[in-house]
């Protein structure tokens, strides 16, 4: 009875025009498709987009992580070690859990993930789900400790069930919100150059498909009213021209002329191009991930790396992390310093000789221990690998010139001994 209240609240008149199914039979004729979400995931460049940035949150482990006195170390020993960075549900490894998450938000611009509890109220388990609307209770129609209740509507996918939780028993990753709370997708605020993208690709299809041969006009020499003269001659040319053929005849009397615009007049190169450009913008990625290496070179290439880090991912990173921490522990984890924390290392190695270099210079400078650089490498510890090591001839700067007192004094000594 609740439920069924607050959502006739959040129930607004919807006065965008629905198109019949013969009106959208007939937009699909001519390449127009009704649907842009599904429409959306067909073109190259805006798949492109999200499988990269899902594929590149995926493959970064989020681990369970405390902060001590000591130092941070991973969390093993928590119960959420595991299923935080090994398997989320028995159904899913972590890589397709993440996966799923950051492409449902990508393309959604929301995404969550359900939480299942066991007998003891902790975490076992959790969910992608897809968010279909989130309900505030601004008029305290819940009796709860809390200001506004929220109710979010959710739908799992595989089981065709739409059900509500409150907002606390879901982790909720949101894409470019205003307000906080309401999210839009990338693919509604800019629907107009993916819209470009789509229709290009199925004008180069449909071109391909009659056999690279543009649209032409059948001019008659001849007056033909009758409409059954005029249905013959159409019957005629279907037959003299099909799919596939590069050379069809015309019958006497008719003249045969293309009305379409060539690739090269329209600039179709120019302008597809641009558009994929805007496209990988809106998601900061690079153009090199799209085999687009006109303007990258070998010097360029790592800095470009290192950019996507920084101004794509990160971002994404740091909204895991902070959604995680804060629905998945409770307070007096958070208070002992566990946290969750992406290994970004994965995204950053290096090639063997530079990576030699660094490890040996944080091991020479005292930063690192000897067996934290073999880890490090993937070898075995050494039992005398835990002591730091630093070059003998690097001094404080206060300690400058005290060995050479005590040497002058040790000389002065044994000069008096010897006498």
């Amino acid at each position: 009875m609740f439920l069924d209240f607050l959502e006739k609240r959040s129930e607004e008149v919807d006065d965008t025009p629905r198109l019949t199914d013969e009106e959208k039979l007939f937009l699909k004729v001519f390449g127009i498709e009704e649907d842009q979400p599904a429409a959306a995931m067909k073109e190259a460049t805006y798949f492109t987009c999200i499988k990269k940035l899902s594929e590149a949150v995926a493959k970064t482990p989020l681990y369970l992580t405390q902060d001590t006195e000591t130092g941070e170390r991973r969390a093993k020993e928590h119960p959420l070690y595991e299923l935080l960075s090994l398997r989320p549900n028995p159904y899913m490894t972590a890589v397709d859990f993440w996966k799923a998450i950051e492409a449902t938000r990508q393309h959604e611009g929301i995404a969550g993930a359900v939480k299942v509890y066991g007998r003891k109220g902790k975490i076992e388990a959790l969910y992608p789900c897809t968010i279909e609307g989130i309900t505030i209770d601004d008029a305290g129609v819940l009796r709860s400790t809390k200001k506004h209740k929220v109710l979010v509507d959710f739908k799992v996918p595989g089981t065709g069930m739409n059900e509500s939780a409150f907002y606390e028993d879901l982790l909720i990753f949101k894409g470019f919100t205003m307000d906080g709370i309401n999210t839009e997708a990338v693919r509604t605020i800019v629907k107009s150059t993916i819209d470009v993208q789509i229709k290009a690709q199925n004008y180069l299809n449909t071109l391909f498909d009659n056999g690279l041969t543009n649209k032409m006009v059948i001019q008659l020499t001849s007056d033909i009213r009758d409409e059954k003269e005029l249905k013959k001659i159409q019957e005629k040319f279907g037959k003299l021209y099909s799919k596939g053929k590069r050379i069809f005849t015309v019958p006497a009397g008719f003249n045969v002329q293309p009305v379409n615009l060539s690739l090269a007049d329209a600039q179709y190169e120019q302008i597809r191009r641009m558009s994929i450009s805007q496209i990988a913008a809106l998601f900061g990625i690079k153009m090199y991930q799209l085999n687009d290496l006109k303007d990258t070179n070998n010097n360029s290439l790592e800095q470009q790396q290192l950019s996507f880090l920084v101004d794509t991912l990160l971002i994404l990173y740091e909204s895991i992390e902070q959604e995680v921490t804060w629905g998945c522990l409770t307070k007096d984890d958070r208070a002992q310093g566990y946290k969750a924390k992406h290994n970004t290392n994965v995204i950053l190695r290096s090639s063997p000789e530079t990576q030699q270099k660094i490890l040996c210079a944080y091991v020479a400078g005292g930063i690192i221990k000897p067996n934290e650089a073999r880890l490090e490498l993937g070898r075995e510890t050494t039992e005398d690998g835990d002591d730091l090591i630093v070059n003998a001839g690097v001094l404080k700067l206060k300690d400058l010139g005290k060995d050479t007192k005590r040497n002058r004094r040790n000389l002065r000594k044994r000069n008096k001994f010897l006498k």
